[in-house]
């Protein structure tokens, strides 16, 4: 499983496992100097938006079922179990993240809901069908392969999925791009019609895009 992680994951694997705390402090309020809330600010708007477009995507949430993919520390798969899922499966190569996702899952009294797993989305085991919904946040940055990687949500999902992709077009793109380059984690960027390409890769019923500023949301219904 290591072996193919490393292959798979373009150095983000290794990225994230250094980075893990410090990236998931983003989404916290307090604790922060002025500076850091200053970029958190400018950061959280899409973030934000994000979250909200996310959940609108995932109602209605009460008894349905989840997949995570790149998890991370639990951002959405936590407050999906407490909207009432039933079962959320969070996907991630870093185990870092993944043990923040079970600390913070047993102390918001829901980790008998979420199952947070080290796995790379393209070779873990998974049923097709086997979830309501698919989630994909912060993920499609690092993929080698988006078609595959979007194929294989579509397939384990019956009702819909919902992803987010980074702007190839975007003040904040160069920066972004010389900072993950110089770390040797592999990261791409999506145009929309790059967006549209993809979509229509895994047949859906219908699609919507959403154009959130510095990343497109993707929701594709399959019913």
């Amino acid at each position: 499983m290591e072996q193919t992680l490393r292959a798979s994951d373009g150095g983000a694997k290794d990225f994230f496992e250094g980075y893990a705390r410090d990236f998931d402090h983003i989404y916290d309020e307090g604790g922060k100097g002025m500076l850091a809330r200053f970029v958190d600010t400018s950061l959280r708007k899409e973030m934000r938006i994000r979250f909200e477009k996310t959940f609108q995507a995932l109602d209605p949430m009460k008894g349905r079922t989840l997949l995570d993919a790149g998890c991370g520390g639990g951002r959405y798969a936590i407050p999906a179990a407490k909207a009432g899922a039933s079962e959320v499966l969070g996907l991630d190569f870093s185990e870092t993240m993944l043990q923040l996702g079970r600390e913070k899952a047993a102390a918001e009294g829901v980790g008998d809901v979420c199952r947070f797993e080290l796995g790379d989305l393209l070779t873990y085991p998974i049923e097709e069908k086997s979830f309501d919904y698919a989630i994909a946040i912060g993920f499609f940055d690092y993929m080698k392969d988006p078609a595959a990687a979007l194929g294989a949500l579509a397939r384990a999902t019956r009702r819909r999925v919902f992803v987010s992709l980074p702007k190839r077009w975007h003040v904040l793109t160069p920066q972004r791009y010389v900072r993950y380059t110089y770390f040797r984690c592999y990261i791409r960027f999506y145009s929309r019609g790059d967006v549209e390409q993809l979509a229509a890769t895994v047949k859906p019923v219908r699609y919507e895009i959403f154009d959130i500023g510095r990343e497109y949301n993707l929701r594709l219904d399959f019913e």
